[in-house]
């Protein structure tokens, strides 16, 4: 009864363990697109600006998108 018991308990951390490495590999999914939908956003906004402005608001918006790429590895 005791190993049954010990077995069962086993494979419950397990099935938690995976559950758990999957639903951060789901939260970085969403993070990840979540920011590859904002910088094309932001990029679409620079478009219409001219000259320094527009190279201004593109160097930020490739800034914010590869910290949010750094954000959503670490829920990697």
């Amino acid at each position: 009864m005791k190993k049954t018991l010990s077995a069962v308990a086993a494979g419950l951390c397990v099935l938690s363990l995976s559950l758990g490495a999957y639903a951060a590999s789901d939260e970085y999914k969403a993070a990840k697109k979540q920011a590859d939908a904002d910088y094309k956003m932001a990029k679409a906004q620079c478009k219409n600006l001219s000259g320094a402005e527009k190279k201004d608001c593109t160097k930020k918006a490739k800034a914010d998108h590869e910290a949010a790429q750094a954000s959503a590895k670490a829920l990697k």
